[in-house]
């Protein structure tokens, strides 16, 4: 279920694969809680202040994992290292296996020109963290020595690890939110002995049933004006007539005019195999000769112009330049008014299907049935409208954020389910038990498959 189902699927791929959960990603909330009490370590946990000479574990595409990173992430989760060398290594096996696979993760979001990270939220984001683990030390001196003691550095260098650390963790989640919802996410058969075993290690403890709601819902989008996506679609078909004589120009006009992250690197998309890109996209980029300038391109992005650089089996290097119709107070305006149309309709009787049909926003992918999703799980937006309200209650407009365009959306909503927290029932727990394990080893095949694709070369 898109943006609603990401965390709920890292708490439970954290118990049958990867451990995502916790290493999402080593840094962010587990680097700090690492910093939060340094000389509290567990007994026999390492110290990032006092690592040994490093050397080389792995090296993943083009990025160099040290033996260092493995100490730093056991010190992070406050993990003990055992007495036995054997199971030592082990244990320091299994997390540069985790770090692999996130690298892995982290350089296919990389590639991924259509995913949007919220720049804003992740500086707010480490300023909470900071601040509450500044919270723990009664004075700043106090505060720098268990920085340092604990191999953080200064405060700035702490905060920058932060910011880091929190990129690649939204990273990896908007990355496999996007890949979920094209698809790529292949079911798996989970066989009745591997679910018994696991039902078995729960005993008589039954899982606490977290409250649960279900909805319908209309996105409407913030459409720019008439006028603003013919200034937007004038620009880029001049773009393409100045560079079919001069496709050596690309990377310039790229850093010109381009409208997304790629433009300070000349519009480099890397390395991309089928799929990574929107379907309108991907289609013309695989047609394209190298040094070739793609007629203009729309996706839900905007409109794009496109040239291969390199084509090598399977896989293409590619640069685009982006420019979207910029949307104003009055496009804004226009949103709300056909939302609170959407509401008076529905609420008169018009059926969800018809209102679907004609005002929902399917082409930026919005699920308009969530069929179930913990409360806890709920976008801020989506918790303070819906508050404690009962089954079949009526709810919006409100507003969300549309990333792909930096714009706003909203959202009329009429909950479906409502279940209080509680216990499970054995067969909810099976049931549970059951699909979250479909949904870890549908997530492992997946990343067998991208580290197939990626050079690893592990020499620890």
């Amino acid at each position: 279920m898109t943006r609603f189902q990401t965390r709920m699927f890292f708490r439970s791929a954290r118990h049958f694969t990867i451990g995502l959960g916790a290493v999402a990603l080593l840094g962010g909330a587990s680097a700090a809680a690492g910093a939060q009490d340094p000389v509290q370590r567990a007994p026999g946990a390492p110290s990032l202040g006092a690592l040994p000479l490093d050397r080389i574990a792995a090296v993943v595409g083009a990025k160099v994992i040290l033996v260092s990173d493995i100490e730093a992430a056991l010190a992070a989760q406050q993990t003990p290292m055992p007495p036995d060398s054997a199971e030592r290594r082990t244990l320091q096996r299994a997390v540069l296996d985790q770090l692999i696979d996130v690298e892995v993760l982290i350089q296919r979001a990389e590639k991924d020109t259509s995913l949007v990270i919220d720049e804003l939220e992740i500086q707010q984001l480490a300023d909470a963290q900071i601040a509450k683990v500044r919270g723990n030390f009664p004075t700043d001196k106090e505060y720098r020595d268990a920085l340092v003691e604990a191999g953080f550095g200064t405060p700035d260098d702490y905060r920058e690890k932060q910011v880091i650390e929190i990129r690649r963790r939204q990273m990896q989640e908007t990355y496999i939110a996007e890949l979920r919802r094209n698809g790529k996410f292949v079911t798996v058969n989970v066989s009745e002995k591997d679910v018994n075993a696991e039902m078995e290690k729960m005993g008589d403890q039954l899982p606490d049933r977290p409250a649960m709601l279900g909805f319908q819902q209309i996105v409407v989008p913030t459409v720019p004006g008439e006028e603003s996506r013919k200034r937007a679609r004038s620009l880029i078909d001049s773009l393409f007539l100045a560079l079919q004589d001069k496709p050596s120009e690309f990377e310039e006009a790229a850093r010109k005019f381009s409208q997304d992250g790629s433009a300070e690197n000349g519009g480099d998309l890397g390395w991309n195999r089928r799929g990574n890109m929107v379907p309108e996209f991907d289609r013309v980029m695989f047609m394209l000769n190298p040094g070739v300038v793609s007629p203009p391109v729309e996706s839900r992005y905007g409109w794009h112009l496109i040239r291969v650089d390199r084509v090598q089996p399977a896989e293409v290097k590619a640069r685009h330049i982006l420019i979207r119709a910029a949307t104003d107070s009055a496009d804004e305006l226009r949103a709300t008014q056909i939302a609170d149309s959407v509401r008076a309709q529905w609420d008169s009787g018009l059926s969800f299907d018809s209102l679907r049909t004609r005002y929902h926003d399917e082409r930026s992918g919005e699920d308009a049935i969530i069929p179930e999703v913990a409360a806890s799980d709920l976008p801020p937006a989506y918790a303070t409208a819906i508050g404690s309200s009962p089954v079949g209650t009526l709810i919006g407009p409100f507003a969300i954020e549309d990333q792909a365009s930096g714009t706003r959306k909203f959202v009329v909503l009429r909950l479906t389910r409502m279940q209080p927290a509680g216990k499970m029932s054995l067969d909810e727990a099976r049931r549970n038990l059951r699909r979250s394990m479909q949904e870890a080893y549908s997530f492992r095949r997946m990343l067998d498959a991208m580290r197939k694709q990626t050079y690893v070369s592990v020499r620890f």
